[in-house]
């Protein structure tokens, strides 16, 4: 990768790599973070992922010692495979404004790879009909927890598909969109939306109020934070889409008196307004008061009750689980995608609350690399807390626009120094143990879902140091956004909207990149 210009002022980053004291540029550390990324994805991809490219699947777990596998892995697990190569695509396309030499090597190869795992997503689809809280009976074709032998043959009834599923494959599809220009993925993410949407509680309590809440699938009663605030991001990405259309979607409701509406809303209103209807919901009843967010609320499964052909309202309780890194980073994203587009403070506070807690709750102190690291599960079997911090990594890298205190920048950089120690120690063949400090210890098997979590955040560690890094070259340039007419506009998540001259007064509230300063914009 091309060094930039000599007056550009490069951040150091120190790091301590077993023992020893390594200056590095954030240049040279976005490169090799997508070097390792590209390692870690093709070792998933030659080891774990198995069939022909038109019957494809991937393995549940891997084990490091003899090469055996087990699977195929639920639809959950597969997602991680997408996020990973659109994490990767992002940091190369960026990368391409400094070598192109990156783009054309590798940028074909990943973006098929891509397009395979999406194209064997149908494994995992089907048919139903159901009720919900506001309609008697609706076609859907979702995507099924396990996978089946046919495409679009899956049994998604009863508790086989779950509306969190649906929610991270939205978000996907969405960046795997930006990254091809399929109008199809698009297409999906959207039907993805509504479909999870139709899974708000709708009815009203006796003051008018809605109760609220999208439960974890239409087979359940309980309501959990990854049912819920995963999609707030993927909403507000698809109401900026759809923002210059006039294309609407059948949104069915219940009025002040319980009975059930259905009209047509335009995409754009109705996922802004959702996206802020489901962070209140979330934060007003899962949130702990330190900042950080319960698991669920309605954790005993009670059976689900249709009355008069519709799905009833059942009241399950008072919020309780587990404090989980995922449930926290979603709604830290969440809430930077909505304070950029709408520029409420509030989502500031709740922000910056959230992401002070996160380094108590979901950090450790480790003395090996004399900093604090994201806290694991004791097997690479007996849990999923290593993706969990990959998204709340992911949400650390989208809200440190907006952070205030250190906090944010501290884990981020303690991801990156944990990753790092732990390919250069404990690298098995591109594999990671869990423990990233710790190493492998008596363990051999690994899973293709923790393996594409790191990737992952190696691809997003990457595509953060390219963004610092353009906006001090472009500062530093004096390319600033009242001189020159053609300068890029980008939104915050790295997409160009267009030429300054082109979208000045059409730009939706929100903070840009415009010549490399950060640039808020009011309607």
């Amino acid at each position: 990768m091309k060094k930039v210009i000599a007056s550009v002022a490069l951040a150091l980053m120190t790091m301590i790599q077993a023992g020893a004291q390594t200056t590095i540029s954030d240049t040279e550390l976005a490169q090799r973070n997508i070097n390792r990324c590209m390692a870690i994805v093709d070792a998933c991809w030659d080891k774990t992922m198995a069939g022909s490219e038109a019957y494809m699947y991937m393995a549940d777990t891997y084990n490091t010692a003899d090469g055996s596998k087990s699977g195929p892995s639920d639809i959950w697990p597969l997602t991680a495979a997408v996020e990973a190569h659109c994490s990767l695509l992002e940091a190369i396309d960026f990368a391409r404004r400094d070598d192109e030499s990156l783009y054309e090597a590798e940028r074909e190869k990943y973006a098929h790879r891509l397009e395979v795992i999406i194209d064997n997503l149908d494994y995992y689809r089907g048919s139903y009909r159901r009720p919900s809280y506001a309609t008697r009976i609706r076609s859907w074709q979702p995507y099924a927890v396990p996978r089946a032998s046919q495409k679009g043959k899956a049994d998604v009834t009863g508790i086989l598909n779950v509306y969190d599923d649906q929610m991270w494959l939205s978000r996907e599809l969405i960046r795997a969109w930006r990254l091809t220009g399929k109008q199809a993925y698009l297409d999906r993410a959207a039907y993805l939306a509504d479909y999870v949407l139709d899974g708000w509680d709708c009815w009203r309590d006796a003051d008018g109020n809605e109760y609220g809440g999208i439960t974890w699938g239409p087979g359940y009663n309980s309501k959990h934070a990854c049912s819920n605030a995963p999609v707030i991001q993927p909403l507000v990405w698809l109401a900026e889409i759809y923002a210059d259309s006039d294309e609407k979607t059948e949104y069915n409701y219940r009025d002040a008196d319980n009975k059930p509406v259905t009209e047509q809303r335009l995409r754009e209103e109705l996922y802004l307004d959702f996206a802020q209807r489901i962070f209140d919901w979330q934060h007003s009843t899962l949130a702990h008061p330190t900042g950080v967010y319960y698991d669920m609320i309605g954790g005993e499964q009670a059976e689900v009750v249709y009355k008069d052909g519709y799905r009833q309202h059942i009241n399950t309780g008072r919020p309780g689980g587990e404090f989980y890194p995922y449930n926290t980073g979603t709604m830290i994203a969440g809430a930077a995608e909505l304070l950029r587009v709408t520029g409420d403070e509030t989502y500031a506070e709740r922000l910056n609350a959230s992401v002070s807690a996160s380094l108590g709750r979901f950090c450790r102190y480790s003395p090996v690399i004399l900093g604090y690291v994201l806290t694991t599960d004791e097997k690479a079997t007996s849990g999923f807390r290593t993706w969990f911090n990959d998204v709340l990594l992911r949400g650390l890298a989208d809200a440190e626009p907006y952070c205030s205190g250190s906090a944010c920048g501290r884990i981020i950089s303690a991801a990156q120094a944990a990753l790092d120690y732990a390919y250069d120690n404990y690298n098995r063949g591109g594999f990671l143990p869990i423990d990233l400090t710790g190493g492998w210890g008596d363990e051999t098997v690994t899973k293709p879902f923790h393996q594409f979590a790191f990737a992952s955040e190696y691809g997003v560690l990457a595509l953060r140091l390219l963004k610092r890094v353009a906006e001090e070259a472009s500062v530093n340039a004096d390319v600033v956004s009242s001189g020159n007419r053609n300068t890029s506009v980008y939104t915050l998540s790295g997409v160009e909207v267009g030429a300054e001259e082109e979208v000045a007064g059409s730009l939706p509230s929100g903070v840009y990149i415009i010549g490399g300063s950060k640039i808020f914009v009011k309607e």
